[in-house]
Parts: structure tokens; C-alpha cells; sequence
């Protein structure tokens, strides 16, 4: 397949490769592509998230002076097809899209839609990778570009990294900035066998190996099962945190529940018995981090990784619980508590 570099293309999402990929087009003198991208209230959610890191994120309202920048609920309407047909768009490239790409615009871009994914496809399709690979103890990096069709993640690979291993220690964040810059490398590859008219090689995904897992919202999700066990609450701890809004619970504090986040701890093993109704007692308290039982040890937390709801809360934590909520859990969508048998 060859993409003579005179076409035109429109770049669909938003975020740090979308920015640069506008920058990697305008390097190789391509006609200058159109920005379609989603409702502002939604780039406000990212750039708080993002708190403006130009590591991680790149506001693309920074490119309104170079390009034409077009807001759309949904990229599949007649209105958004009116716009790239306007616009004489000949291929799409899709970034951190919210979109849903159906049938009608696929067919109309019949294998001239890209998408670039953070995860060696079939493998990881979907959303909330960098959360489920800390959760599952994968500390690896990866992307791969491929051919947009209906399915979610599911069309031909046009071009792969290898994976790229990552400290245990990471979070999040760190995650983002090493796929960020595996990302970038491919999308320079790209764009430079597009310029030189070199053919991809395609690469049909094999269904057989193929892994899927859904959106993880941590607002909604992030709530800690304090009956797991250690290990599990530490992944679960670091898989919500940064650029992510942290996991939650809750503690007592005037007879109120008072809700906290947490941003990281370190699970400290420990064989002795620890009986349930301790489960989330914190017994040790000093000026830099607090200890919390759990049922097979403790959770070691910093204090600088705890944020409260209310910023001007202060409290002293040592000999309090910290607690999660029946109704938080079930709106969390998680399962009933786990029951451990001890010895």
C-alpha cells in the first residue's frame, strides 16, 4: 500500500502525539492537515488531569493560528463528513480519539483511516492499559499503527514496536511518557515511508491471541477493597494514580465520612495473624507517612501521597480506619468482598 504524500489528512482526537504528528506533516511539507477533535469541556478534564505537563500532554488550541480546528460530538455525523469532504481530506489519523469510527465514514475511507494504540495489537485492545499492566504486574512498554474498521482495535497492523521494559516501581505517568516516546518514534517512521512512498507491510491481527479489557474510570472504579490482600491494594493503588485522579476511600472524622485519595504505597508482608476487624487500622503515624493493617501486613503510605476531598482538612490519622462504602462498591461495579480463610 502506498500514501502519496500530497494528500490530505485530518487528525482526530487530541493530546501530546497528536501535536506532534501535526509537527512531523508540516516537517516533510504535506498539505496542512484539519484538527477534528472533541467538545472543549472535555480538553479542560485533561489538561487539569494532565496539570499542563508538556511531557504528557500538548494543548492542540496551541495549533488554532496553524490550522483549522473543528469541535464535533460525533465524527460519524453528516455534519463531520460535510467537513472533511469541505476540506478535501483524503485520509484520517486518529490520536487519543473519544470517536467511534462506524460504518459509514469507513467505508467512505475505505482502509485510509490509522489509528495508533499504546499496546502490541491483537494484544490489549481497548482502554486503561497502563492501569490493567500495573494491576497484572506487565512492566512494559509498546505501540503499534493500524488500519481503522468496525471492530474496537481490530484492524490490520501497519506498523509495530517492540516492547520496552519499564522499572516495577512505575506509575501511571510513567507509563504514558515511555509509550509517548515509543509512539513518537513510529509515528516518525510513518510519516517518513509516506514521504519517501515506501509500502507497509500489512500485518493481519490473529484473533486467537487477541485480549480485550474496558475503559477504567478511576472516579468511578478507583474505590479500595480493603479485604484484599496486600499486594493487590498496592497494584490497585498505583494503577490510579497519577496523571489519573488517585484511588479512594473513606475515614471518620466528626461523625462524617471524610473521602481521601491515594496516590501510592508499599505493601510490607506480614505472617502473623491479623484479625478482620483490624483491616485498615492505622497504627503508626509520623511526620513523613502512616502504616495500615491489612490482612496479611501493612500498606506503607507518605503522607505527601494522601489528598483530601477537602484540601483544608487536617487531621491526625494514627488510630483511625480507613474504611470503603457498600454503596460506593456497587456503584464501583466490583464484586463482593473477598473472604479469607486464616490459619
Amino acid at each position: 500500500m502506498i500514501i502519496p504524500h500530497t494528500n490530505k489528512f485530518a487528525l482526530v482526537g487530541h493530546g501530546y502525539l497528536l501535536f506532534h504528528l501535526f509537527d512531523e506533516l508540516k516537517k516533510y511539507n504535506f498539505e496542512k492537515p484539519i484538527i477534528i477533535t472533541h467538545n472543549k469541556k472535555f480538553h479542560k478534564r485533561d489538561i487539569n488531569e494532565s496539570k499542563n505537563d508538556k511531557k504528557l500532554f500538548r494543548n492542540i488550541f496551541d495549533l488554532k493560528h496553524e490550522a483549522k480546528i473543528f469541535c464535533v460530538n460525533d465524527i460519524n455525523s453528516p455534519q463531520t463528513l460535510a467537513i472533511l469532504k469541505k476540506n478535501q481530506v483524503t485520509h484520517l489519523f486518529s490520536v487519543s480519539s473519544r470517536f467511534i469510527f462506524k460504518k459509514k465514514i469507513i467505508k467512505e475511507y475505505q482502509k485510509k483511516i490509522f489509528n495508533i494504540h499504546g499496546s502490541l495489537l491483537p494484544n490489549e485492545r481497548g482502554a486503561g492499559t497502563y492501569t490493567y499492566r500495573i494491576f497484572n504486574s506487565n512492566y512494559f512498554c509498546c505501540s503499534t499503527i493500524h488500519i481503522v474498521n468496525e471492530g474496537v482495535d481490530k484492524g490490520q497492523i501497519i506498523l509495530q514496536s517492540n516492547k520496552k521494559f519499564i522499572s516495577r516501581n512505575s506509575l501511571p505517568y510513567d507509563f504514558l511518557i515511555k509509550t509517548n516516546n515509543i509512539s513518537l518514534s513510529l509515528i516518525k517512521k510513518f510519516t517518513r515511508m509516506i514521504y519517501l512512498k515506501k509500502k507497509f507491510k500489512i500485518k493481519k491481527q490473529k484473533e486467537k491471541k487477541a485480549t480485550y479489557l474496558p475503559r477504567f474510570y478511576t472516579n468511578l472504579h478507583g474505590v479500595i477493597d480493603f479485604n484484599l490482600k496486600g499486594i493487590f491494594i498496592e497494584k490497585f493503588i498505583k494503577g490510579c494514580s497519577h496523571p489519573y485522579s488517585g484511588s479512594h476511600c473513606y475515614i471518620s472524622h466528626k461523625k462524617k465520612s471524610l473521602k481521601l485519595r491515594i496516590f501510592n504505597a508499599k505493601f510490607i508482608k506480614n505472617k502473623k495473624y491479623i484479625h478482620p476487624f483490624l483491616i485498615g487500622k492505622i497504627i503508626f503515624q509520623n511526620k513523613n507517612s502512616i502504616k495500615v493493617l491489612v490482612s496479611d501486613g501493612s500498606l506503607l503510605i507518605k503522607l505527601k501521597d494522601i489528598k483530601f476531598e477537602n484540601k483544608k482538612i487536617k487531621i491526625r490519622l494514627l488510630g483511625k480506619t480507613l474504611y470503603n462504602v457498600d454503596s460506593d462498591i456497587k456503584k464501583s461495579h466490583v464484586s463482593t468482598l473477598s473472604v479469607f480463610k486464616y490459619k
